[in-house]
């Protein structure tokens, strides 16, 4: 009876240690876990803004004018004096073919001339002398007709020796070529020392940036719509080419300076349904460039 009384109090003594180490574990267990922060929520300040109904497009920009430059006599480049890829002026010198052999061109040409030049003075000596031995009869008929001749002839001679001139001279003077524009030029095909056609070899391109063109679309349901704003008097700019555009750079920044429409396409593309526009903007910064793509706003 003793014994049993003692096991049974062991075991409940277990029993209660047990126990307390269990729910001392599931305290440390609940004190342990982290506390999780609370989510941020950003702010928004919200404002009323006029947001413009303007259609807007996507364009492209061109240069205004391109030139290319060939030569107008065959020859060796001598010498090129732009930088490439830089700014020139017109006027300023591009390239020199080798002049030497068109100058002996000019000065034979002009000795081909004074000859003709005396053969003229002589055939109308002759002309003047045998004129007045007809009446006379001392010289025959044929006489005074192969003098006339001689005098048309060597007229005819000069104007052809004075033509051979014109052309010698004008091919020495296009031994140096010049840039007809200003612009940005592209880098040279040829160098020094290389044979080059006329007419034929392109040397090089001039683009002029200032001012710039930039060409956009513009789709049939924007001519409807401005069709009906035109019968309903809405728009401020009833003339087409009174049409301004504002650029927007890809991103986001607005170019500072309006464009005005200047040229629109007759009719529609059968390819897009649209109707091409170009618009003529100041670059005098050199920000554009051709064959960048811009965002183009229509006001009007």
């Amino acid at each position: 009876m003793v014994r049993g009384t003692a096991r049974l109090r062991l075991a409940l003594s277990l029993f209660v240690c047990l126990g307390v180490t269990g729910l001392l574990g599931c305290k440390q267990e609940v004190g342990s876990a982290p506390v999780r922060p609370l989510p941020e929520v950003g702010v928004m300040t919200v404002a009323a803004q006029t947001i413009p109904d303007d259609p807007e497009f996507i364009g492209q920009a061109e240069a205004s004018r391109i030139v290319e430059i060939r030569s107008q006599v065959t020859g060796i480049i001598k010498n090129f004096f732009f930088r490439e890829g830089r700014d020139v002026k017109q006027g300023d010198r591009l390239y020199l073919i080798d002049p030497v052999p068109f100058q002996a061109a000019v000065v034979s040409a002009k000795a081909n001339v004074a000859q003709t030049e005396a053969r003229v003075v002589q055939a109308k000596q002759n002309l003047d002398r045998v004129k007045p031995l007809l009446a006379e009869q001392a010289v025959s008929q044929k006489d005074v007709d192969d003098a006339v001749a001689e005098d048309l002839a060597a007229k005819a001679a000069l104007e052809s020796a004075k033509g051979q001139l014109v052309k010698a001279q004008f091919d020495l003077d296009n031994t140096l070529i010049i840039a007809p524009i200003s612009g940005l030029i592209e880098r040279t095909k040829f160098y020094e020392g290389r044979l080059i056609s006329a007419q034929t070899d392109l040397l090089t391109v001039i683009h002029q940036v200032d001012p710039m063109y930039v060409v956009g679309s513009a789709p049939e349901s924007y001519l409807l719509q401005r069709r009906q704003q035109l019968a309903s008097k809405k728009v401020e700019r009833p003339d087409l080419y009174q049409l301004l555009g504002i650029l927007t750079f890809m991103d986001g920044s607005i170019y500072p300076y309006e464009g005005q429409l200047d040229f629109a396409s007759v009719g529609l593309s059968t390819d897009t349904g649209s109707r091409q526009g170009r618009f003529v903007f100041p670059n005098h910064e050199r920000v554009l460039l051709p064959g960048q793509f811009v965002k183009i706003r229509v006001k009007g």
